[in-house]
């Protein structure tokens, strides 16, 4: 079996766990894993953040974004601008996002560039994961381009219901640093 059909059938089998999961459950377990986000020294420390914005039944980041902008950090969000390219732009407020591709709130397109030699730490999304940072996305590469160059740190953030043991991966995906689950911080590779 190809690695990318070893990956459709692993997001197909987490796609089914999380339609059993009841929103409130998600709701919970994504206070827990954010909690443990904002506590790490590397979000801290960190003066500009890259996080996500939520969707669907994904850890939820609204408390880590709130937390953020509270706290003065940058906050940058990515924005699609092509298809598989993306770019992460600065928020100063929920005010600067808008529906954007897939329905998922993004940026507007007003917003300030924030470039990669500026972010300290990334929050990054996935279907799934494994403990030694193993991540695999919805297939679309967008994170795996922008990450391929990106010398900051890359938090990914998952249930532990729907970690795997080992992800499939290509010479072109890009492994995380440090695992966030309702366990806690699980740093990779580096502690920056």
């Amino acid at each position: 079996m190809s690695i990318e059909e070893q990956k459709r059938l692993i997001r197909n089998e987490v796609k089914q766990k999380l339609m059993r999961l009841p929103m409130s459950w998600v709701q919970e377990e994504s206070h827990t894993i954010q909690e443990a986000v904002m506590e790490s020294r590397a979000y801290r420390e960190a003066e500009t953040i890259c996080c996500y914005v939520s969707f669907g039944k994904e850890v939820q980041t609204l408390l880590i974004l709130k937390d953020a902008l509270k706290s003065g950090k940058r906050v940058g969000v990515p924005l699609c601008v092509a298809k598989g390219i993306m770019e992460i732009r600065e928020i100063r407020s929920f005010e600067d996002l808008e529906p954007g591709v897939y329905g998922i709130a993004e940026p507007k397109k007003t917003t300030r560039i924030i470039e990669k030699k500026e972010i300290d730490c990334a929050i990054i999304p996935c279907v799934t994961c494994d403990r030694s940072g193993g991540r695999m996305g919805h297939g679309a590469g967008y994170y795996d381009r922008y990450l391929a160059d990106a010398d900051f740190l890359k938090m990914i953030l998952c249930f532990e219901e729907i970690m795997v043991p080992k992800v499939p991966m290509d010479s072109y995906d890009i492994a995380m640093d440090a695992v966030v689950s309702q366990k806690g911080v699980q740093c990779i590779k580096r502690s920056r």
